[in-house]
Order: C-alpha cells, then sequence, then structure tokens
C-alpha cells in the first residue's frame, strides 16, 4: 500500500475534525510536518483547496502551498485533494499544474471535484452553481486539461468553457499529462469519475454516509466496465483521519483531549459531535494501537484501496507520524 499525509494547513483546535490539536498556521510547523512525512516513508502530500475553514479562517492557498512543497522534498507525489473547479478558470488550473509538474519533476497529481462550502464561494464572490451543473463543469475541466497537456495548439468548445489556441508551453513532464484524481462518490460524479479519472478518491465520509462504499465500488467497477475501461487500470486512494499510540493510557489521554469532535463546517454543530468511540464504529476515524490501525487499514485494502492519504489527529506533534513510519505501514508494504 501507498501512505501519504494530507498536510493539515487550517488551525482546527477544539472546533474542526481535520486538525483538532493545530492552534495555529505558520511555515515552521507546516515544513516540519512534511519533513517527519518524508523520513516516515509516506510517499505523497496533498492539501485542502479552500480559503478560509476552520474556526480562526486560516488557510493556505493551495497551489501556492504546492509550489513549495516541489521545492521541499526529493520525489514524493504532490497534488490539491481535492481542487474546486469553481475557483479557477481551467486553462489557468492546467497552467499553473504543468508548472508545478515541472518544478517537481513529475510528481504531480491533479485532484479535483466539484466543489461545496457556499459560504466560502460567497465571501470569495465565486459563482456557486448547482450539483448537477458543478458536475458538468468538473468534466469539461478535465477535458480541458488534457487538451492543453497535450495538444500543441489546446481548442474546446463546451456548454461552459471554451479555449482557442490556448498554447501551454512547455508541456507537463509526465507523459502524456499528470494523472487525473477525481474525488467523491455520488452516482453522477462517478460516472465523470469512471470516463475521465485516473484515480478515485473517497473522501472521509465515504463509509459513514449514504449507501455502503462497498455498493459506491461496486457501482464505480461497473461505470467504468460501460466506459470500456479495466477496473484494475484505475487506482483507488481513501482519505482518513489517523490517530495512533502504543500506549493505551496515552491514546485514551488523547482521545479525552480531541473529543467530542465536530465533524466540520455545518450549521448545526451539535448534532454533529462524535465521540472516540462512535468514530471508530462508523469506520471515520482510524484509533487505535499500531496493530490496531493496521488491522482498520487491512478492512480498507480488502475493498481494493490501495493508497491512504492521512490527517493525524495529533498534529502539530509529529509523534503519530513517526510511529506510523516505524509501525504500521512496514507491515502493509
Amino acid at each position: 500500500m501507498q501512505f501519504d499525509w494530507m498536510v493539515q494547513c487550517y488551525p482546527g483546535v477544539g472546533v474542526h475534525r481535520d486538525a483538532p490539536l493545530l492552534e495555529t498556521l505558520d511555515r515552521e510547523t507546516t515544513m516540519a510536518g512534511v519533513d517527519a512525512a518524508e523520513a516516515a516513508g509516506l510517499e505523497g502530500l496533498w492539501a485542502p483547496d479552500h480559503f478560509m475553514l476552520g474556526p480562526k479562517h486560516q488557510e493556505y492557498e493551495v497551489w501556492t502551498l504546492l509550489s513549495a512543497l516541489a521545492e521541499r522534498t526529493d520525489d514524493m507525489e504532490l497534488g490539491p485533494l481535492v481542487g474546486s473547479v469553481t475557483y479557477r478558470n481551467p486553462a489557468l488550473l492546467a497552467k499553473m499544474a504543468t508548472t508545478v509538474d515541472i518544478l517537481s519533476e513529475g510528481n504531480l497529481r491533479v485532484g479535483l471535484g466539484a466543489g461545496w462550502h457556499d459560504e466560502e464561494h460567497r465571501a470569495y464572490d465565486f459563482d456557486y452553481p448547482e450539483i448537477q451543473t458543478r458536475i458538468e463543469m468538473l468534466g469539461e475541466t478535465i477535458r480541458v486539461l488534457k487538451a492543453m497537456f497535450t495538444e500543441d495548439e489546446p481548442t474546446f468548445h463546451g456548454e461552459h468553457y471554451q479555449i482557442e489556441n490556448a498554447y501551454n508551453e512547455p508541456k507537463p513532464v509526465q507523459d502524456p499529462y499528470p494523472p487525473i484524481v477525481v474525488g467523491g462518490a455520488g452516482p453522477t460524479l462517478l460516472r465523470v469519475a469512471a470516463r475521465h479519472a485516473d484515480e478515485w478518491n473517497v473522501e472521509i465520509s465515504g463509509r459513514a454516509r449514504g449507501p455502503p462504499i462497498e455498493y459506491k465500488v461496486e457501482k464505480f467497477d461497473e461505470y467504468l466496465e460501460a466506459e470500456g475501461r479495466d477496473p484494475d487500470d484505475v487506482e483507488r486512494s481513501w482519505l482518513a483521519h489517523v490517530l495512533v499510540r502504543e500506549d493505551e493510557e496515552e491514546l485514551q489521554r488523547l482521545c479525552d483531549e480531541i473529543f467530542p469532535l465536530p465533524w466540520g463546517e455545518e450549521d448545526d454543530i451539535d448534532e454533529q459531535l462524535s465521540n472516540a468511540e462512535e468514530a471508530r464504529e462508523k469506520g471515520d476515524f482510524l484509533i487505535g494501537t499500531p496493530a490496531g490501525v493496521t488491522e482498520q487499514i487491512e478492512s480498507i485494502r480488502a475493498l481494493g484501496f490501495e493508497k491512504l492519504q492521512l490527517m493525524f489527529l495529533d498534529f502539530p506533534d509529529t509523534r503519530g507520524i513517526e510511529l506510523f513510519g516505524d509501525e504500521v505501514r512496514p507491515e502493509l508494504q
């Protein structure tokens, strides 16, 4: 299996599940996490595409961050998980992605999704169409990207986007283009992923909400076959929160500090609180000793997921990253 770090780049102390112990955002803390992830043998770095999440509204812009990470690391994969198609014109996005692919010497993976968080769109004056329109935009965005990655004089005329001789030189390092990762699990979005994606990513709520993940995997395979694609040719990745400690007492102390924990940005926070046992039972979080976390990951691998992007609940403490690298990752290679 491959394990990556989902860079926790917005403080969520006490309020947001993605970084519940991170109090503020600064370069030193972020880069210490990057260095720890690389030293632990993790193979990729991903980052969210938002502008104002968390209680302090602190956030890095994802593509600027990825450029810095390309220079910080040697050969780790990089990508947004996932980029919202509502935030950038796809022709500009193609140019940005090409630049990062070149600067990283071919380590970029382009994560894309239909976008969410209407409050953020309103604050930054981005249009926020209904979901079906956003999914249509996602499909066209991928077609524009592929054209600009591969064609000498890229031209595309769609319902939402048009380009005419939109030169994109030099081309990406990767041939024919950086892999396209599509995130999400709704039925219409799954069809877009089946048509265009090199990797399908399931968000953290993939197991806990909506139809069972087993059903979504089955439908995705059906959609791939309908597109004439071999299901084995598309990678599967799972975004997961993890808390790992060797000592049960230390693990419980951290759980007491972190939980109860709101799910995220929902308005009705009181109804979204979760405790550690609920999180484990629903499959939301991977919590336990190295042996226990390894067992939980085995159940994810059994569903066909060979890559995990991990958010370590104890960050900015890097002991969880280090312990995972020392005792969990080797058991699953």
